[in-house]
Formats: C-alpha cells, sequence, structure tokens
C-alpha cells in the first residue's frame, strides 16, 4: 500500500525534533515550514500511488495511457467508422439520372457523403444508391530525408476523425508481413496519444525508402462518426448540372457511425493474451481480430470445428469452417455479416464461415450478503445489485465475450472493493448459485438481469 500524505507529514515531523529552532516554528504553524512540507508529502503521495498501480500495470492495465499504448503494439487504430446509408432517390427530370460511385452529397445539415453504390434512375422514376459520410481531404508530402522506416505523422480533422488512409501508388501493408525489398508499400500505426502515422520501408530488407525531394501523396477520408441520422432525412448534390432535379431522402441506415473505439472497448480488445498478426500465416485467434476491426460490439464469439463438436457433436460438415455469432447496434445483420465475411477472408481465404443466431440466455445468481447489523441492509442490497447489474449485465463488458465465465473470488474482490459494508471483519459474502444446470452453447449471450438476480441480506454475528 503506497504511503499517504499525512505518514509523510508524519515522518518530516519526526525527523525535524532534531533541529530544535525549526522544530519550534513547526510546533506553532509556522506556513514557511508548514507548507513546504505538505507540497512535498503530496508530491510524494502521488508519486507513490504511481508506483504502485505501475507494479500492477502488466497485469491489470489501471491507467488508461497503458491501455492505448498496448492497443497501440496490437495495431488498434483511432479510426472512426462512417454512417452507411440507402438514400432514395427519386428523377423529377426530363432525362435519366446517372449518379456515379464517388459523387458528392450532403445532407440537411451540411454533412458530406459520398456515394458508393450509383445507379441509372429513368426520368421520372425512383432508384437507390447507396453513401457513407466521408469527406475526403489530400495533401502532398514532401520527403525531407532518406532514412528507414521513415516516418509521416497525420494531422487530425478539425471536425469528427480519420476514417480511412491511403498513399498514391502504394499498398498499405500491416507491420510489413511477407513484404519484399523494393515493394511500395506502407504501415500505419498509432501511439499511446492516437497519433497516427504512416510508415515506410527499409531498402533491401522489406519495403522501400521513399527518396530525399521525393513527394508522397496522400488521401484522408474522415468521418464525423456517430451522427444518429433518421428516416427521410434530405440529401443534395454538391455540385449538378442545371439539367439534373432530383429528390434525396434517407430510407435506411446500414451501418450506425462511430467515434474511435472506446477506452472501455480497448480495454475489452486488448485483454486477449498475446499479439495476434492480421497475416494468415501468425493468425491464431480470429475473435479478437474481428473484436479489431468491428470495434464495439454488443455480443461477439468465434469458434472453429473443435468447440463445434464439443457442443453439438461430430459432423462432416463442420471440417475447416469457422462459426460466429455477433450482434452489433446500429447496423443490418446482412451488412455486418459481409464485413465479417470481408475480414475473415482477408486473413485466410481458406475457412468457410458460418453464421449462428445468437440466443439470449439470463444467467441466475444467487447473493448472501452477512452485513453488520450497524449498516443499512437494503442500502446494501440496492448497491451490490446495481454493482452486479454494471459488471454482468446486458451492455457489460464480460457479456460481450462469448463463452466468458463468472468466477466467485471476482464476485468477492468486485463487491469488497465497492461496498465498505462488506469489508468489515465480521461481514462475509455466500454465493449460493452461479448458472443453471442447462449446458451452455458457444452462441449463448450470457447476462445477468434484474429477475435473475437474487440478493439476500443477513445479520452478521
Amino acid at each position: 500500500m503506497a504511503i499517504t500524505k499525512d505518514q509523510y507529514i508524519q515522518a518530516a515531523a519526526n525527523e525535524i525534533s532534531n533541529y530544535p529552532s525549526l522544530a519550534k516554528r513547526f510546533q506553532i504553524g509556522d506556513p514557511l515550514i508548514t507548507q513546504g512540507l505538505a507540497s512535498m508529502a503530496a508530491m510524494l503521495a502521488d508519486l507513490g500511488t504511481q508506483v504502485e498501480v505501475t507494479t500492477g500495470e502488466v497485469y491489470l492495465k489501471a491507467r488508461d495511457v497503458t491501455v492505448k499504448a498496448d492497443a497501440a503494439v496490437k495495431g488498434v487504430l483511432p479510426f472512426g467508422k462512417p454512417c452507411i446509408a440507402v438514400v432514395t432517390v427519386i428523377n423529377n427530370g426530363a432525362a435519366p439520372l446517372s449518379i456515379l460511385a464517388g459523387r458528392v452529397l450532403r445532407d440537411q445539415n451540411g454533412r458530406m457523403w459520398r456515394v458508393t453504390t450509383g445507379g441509372q434512375i429513368g426520368a421520372g422514376a425512383t432508384g437507390s444508391i447507396v453513401a457513407r459520410q466521408v469527406e475526403l481531404r489530400t495533401l502532398t508530402h514532401t520527403v525531407g530525408q532518406n532514412t528507414p522506416f521513415y516516418t509521416i505523422e497525420l494531422a487530425q480533422p478539425d471536425v469528427g476523425y480519420m476514417a480511412e488512409v491511403s498513399v498514391t501508388g502504394w499498398e498499405y501493408s500491416p507491420e510489413f508481413c511477407n513484404v519484399l525489398a523494393g515493394e511500395l508499400v506502407y504501415h500505419i500505426q498509432t501511439d499511446e496519444n492516437q497519433v497516427i502515422s504512416l510508415v515506410f520501408g527499409v531498402n533491401g530488407l522489406s519495403g522501400l525508402q521513399p527518396a530525399t525531394g521525393s513527394n508522397i501523396g496522400i488521401s484522408i477520408y474522415d468521418t464525423e462518426g456517430d451522427i444518429s441520422p433518421s428516416n427521410g432525412m434530405s440529401f443534395y448534390f454538391e455540385y449538378s448540372d442545371a439539367i439534373e432535379k432530383a429528390t434525396m431522402a434517407l430510407s435506411e441506415v446500414l451501418q450506425a457511425g462511430e467515434a474511435p473505439m472506446s477506452i472501455t472497448t480497448m480495454r475489452e480488445v486488448c485483454s486477449y493474451p498475446g499479439i495476434y498478426n492480421e497475416n494468415a500465416v501468425y493468425l491464431s485467434n480470429f475473435d479478437f481480430l474481428v473484436r479489431k476491426k468491428l470495434g464495439a460490439v454488443t455480443f461477439l464469439n468465434v469458434w472453429n470445428e473443435l468447440k463445434e463438436e464439443k457442443a453439438r457433436g461430430a459432423n462432416q460438415d463442420n471440417i475447416n469452417r469457422l462459426f460466429v455469432a455477433v450482434i452489433k447496434e446500429g447496423v443490418s445483420q446482412l451488412a455486418l455479416q459481409n464485413e465479417i465475411a470481408a475480414i475473415i477472408s482477408a486473413a485466410d481465404n481458406s475457412y468457410r464461415l458460418k453464421h449462428v443466431p445468437v440466443i439470449e440466455k439470463p444467467v441466475p445468481l444467487k447473493l448472501t450478503l452477512y452485513v453488520p447489523s450497524t449498516y443499512d441492509s437494503a442500502a446494501i442490497k440496492q448497491a451490490v445489485r446495481a454493482l452486479i447489474l454494471e459488471n454482468y449485465g446486458r451492455l457489460s463488458a464480460w457479456a460481450k465475450r462469448g463463452e466468458a465465465k463468472m468466477l466467485k473470488k471476482d464476485l468477492y474482490e468486485l463487491l469488497r472493493q465497492n461496498v465498505p459494508a462488506l469489508t468489515q471483519r465480521i461481514a462475509d459474502i455466500s454465493v449460493d448459485m452461479i448458472g443453471d444446470d442447462t449446458a451452455d452453447l458457444p452462441e449463448h449471450f450470457r447476462y445477468v438481469t434484474e429477475e435473475s438476480l437474487e440478493v439476500n441480506t443477513e445479520t452478521a454475528n
């Protein structure tokens, strides 16, 4: 336990008794003496706390900066996700209307969108296009020196977040995996301050170093993230011809916009025990890969044929197949499944994929608290219920991961750290039941509910 400020001041008071003149001034509260000691004691106490936290950082990752640093090492980039929507277009003109991919739209709030799937709409007809909420900015960087792993830091947009980065004439290759010398590739990295940078290769080893004075063209797509669009929201063309007369309105949201991964989600994603590469040669955990790419999910579990056959028995159709059960708010299930299929295929296209419907399953939990008579048992019961639902409820980090186990030791530690009455010498906690007798399947989305949680209190003797 770290030494407190008062303990440091007491140690100083004990030492100052060796100096009679200073001791007298200290005893009468001379601010020239007491304030200086108090300031130093406060700084030492803060430093002691930091040191204590740091000793457990390898296991707990308690500080946000440690979580961000760990995420940087594991290649979790702080990109936002743009909203993707279907836009209904009514052609009010006398000529057919051709809307090509890449055309810029603006919504009624002035936000910029780009068409990803265009369409040909006849005169007087109605059709649909798909657009995503991004704004393109381009920049040209002049290489200052020829150096291995040349790095270019990218500035964040004035509004919103980066969503996508590309370099003209160069190919993105995460961590330079399977890259030969001379190939025009780059890597995207971040640090504990969430600064995004482009990294180029090393001559004669992997990739290519940009030559001094050469120009590198960079395209950055920015998004405002979570914009909460509504059906019927109107659009108009950024630039249009006089003959183009169209009425456009949002009809369906395929993917809700998101801000970059929150610390809570990042801590969960980075809780996996190793560093997993996106390359199929090194990949060893598809759950991590999908979770890293999707960001915040309500529930996700990815499992292989071995786990599937433990749950449902052997089946020839399970050979070389991955199974996915997922719920993510704000995105259509079909679009979500297509995105997951693309993520897994990019890592290893030899696997076959099967999507399994998620089954939500409340977890029965029964606790008995033995509380000293000096405490309000009703208030303690309510505090414990709120604490359990926060940590094991439907929206908790514990519930988001498939096949997570609820351990008694974790429950004891959680309650004792957060409920003062349960730290008393005669207080006690009894976990009478966790779960039920029915077998859990990989697609079970398990969490504690108001109805499945039972908390009883008794007076401790």
